[in-house]
């Protein structure tokens, strides 16, 4: 029979070193396995099996009747966390919580996965026009990274390291937007009764790059309407030129329904913006002539721009690269697609609109969105006076 070797007492202070030193549970013994006490923590018991595993349980009484909890194995669960954990379960204890019930309920809390899919999302059909951008981002960014966790397990350094992860994937503004979609998720669940906080209050938008206003130039529209109509994907330059001819924002175009063409009345009808308001869009004789052309290939989907095979979304989400391919085309750069919507605004205006003009033409709830085409209006306001200055000079030297 083989010699085990055992600690004098079964009650010491634990450390690594003695742990580690620990022997398997003698394999003759009719018991099953050693359970040692932790003399610095009230109620961490170490139990060591036949094979050598070693658990951290938890013992304690609630209620006048003995319970036990697993703690995990050692050494993946170290000595310090196993105290960390008991230290957690006995404050329960002092609230006159019993852990276990506590630990059932955390069972059953969903994951952040689940929550997105079964209550936000729901949540977001119902309230959001953009709801399939949200789930495109839940789907597609937060599940994989963050989705195994349950709701409470989530941590702000949880947050602020994934809302660092997509600006170094992508940009301080679309990590931004990921960050906002995920605060209003916790604001939700705190406000539903599944966190008592959210763990993204303390987690800051980073600092948008400085605004700047680009828009085609003179020199620049025609070469980008001829990338258009060279371009091969004919949806894709339908939806682009709509943009530029309409100054609707990226996603109202991509989800525009033929129900809300309303040709014979020259508009569109947008019942849900970004504002959250409906609005009509006039129509002028190019945009009219883009959505007659579409028409006129006998689609009979519900999208004007549909999805293609294999997407979630009924209608296209993005061009990016599309786009990017006819800013090459045409030699341009520095352009977003949301410049078109810059470009309408100033074509508007070389074309005699006020600003009140362009704050109906884009939907601009606020004037003060409007002020940064003041300076285009000062300037065909300055030809405007230096043409009557002329018409004096032509007279007078008549």
């Amino acid at each position: 029979m083989r010699n085990y070797s055992r600690p004098k007492s079964n009650r010491f202070t634990f450390n690594q070193r003695a742990l580690d030193a620990l022997p398997p549970h003698d394999p003759d013994s009719p018991s099953r396995e050693t359970e040692y006490t932790d003399q610095s923590c009230v109620g961490l018991q170490l139990r060591v099996s036949k094979n050598g595993r070693k658990f951290f349980q938890h013992r304690y009484r609630y209620l006048g009747r003995k319970r036990c909890l697993s703690l995990g194995e050692y050494p993946h669960v170290s000595i310090q966390d196993a105290r960390t954990r008991v230290g957690e379960q006995r404050a329960a204890l002092a609230r006159d919580i019993d852990p276990a019930d506590e630990r059932e309920q955390r069972r059953s809390e969903p994951t952040l996965a689940e929550y997105g899919r079964d209550h936000y999302m729901p949540h977001a059909k119902q309230h959001k026009k953009t709801w399939q951008e949200d789930e495109w981002k839940i789907e597609r960014r937060l599940i994989p990274i963050l989705g195994h966790l349950r709701l409470s397990s989530v941590t702000t350094r949880d947050v602020a390291a994934f809302h660092s992860a997509e600006k170094s994937r992508s940009s301080a503004v679309t990590a931004n937007h990921h960050l906002t979609l995920i605060k209003r998720m916790f604001n939700l669940a705190v406000k539903w009764g599944f966190l008592e906080r959210s763990p993204a209050a303390g987690v800051e938008k980073f600092k948008a790059p400085p605004h700047r206003e680009r828009y085609l130039t003179k020199e620049e529209l025609p070469r980008f309407l001829k990338a258009l109509e060279d371009l091969r994907d004919r949806e894709a330059a339908a939806a682009l030129s709509l943009a530029l001819y309409t100054g609707c924002r990226r996603n109202e175009v991509m989800s525009l329904r033929w129900d809300q063409v309303l040709l014979d009345e020259g508009r569109l009808y947008l019942p849900i913006t970004k504002n959250n308001r409906s609005r009509s869009v006039l129509l002028n004789p190019r945009a009219i002539k883009v959505l007659e052309e579409l028409q006129d290939c006998g689609k009979e989907d519900e999208y004007v721009f549909p999805s293609r095979s294999g997407t979630k979304l009924p209608y296209r989400r993005d061009m990016r690269k599309t786009f990017a391919n006819v800013c090459k085309a045409a030699g341009i750069t520095g352009l977003r697609i949301h410049d078109l919507r810059h470009s309408f605004a100033t074509l508007a205006i070389q074309g005699g609109a006020s600003l009140y003009d362009v704050q109906k033409l884009l939907g601009h709830q606020d004037i003060a969105m409007t002020q940064r085409y003041a300076h285009m209006v000062d300037e065909s306001q300055r030809r405007a006076t230096d043409n009557m200055a002329q018409v004096i000079d032509n007279m007078v030297a008549g």
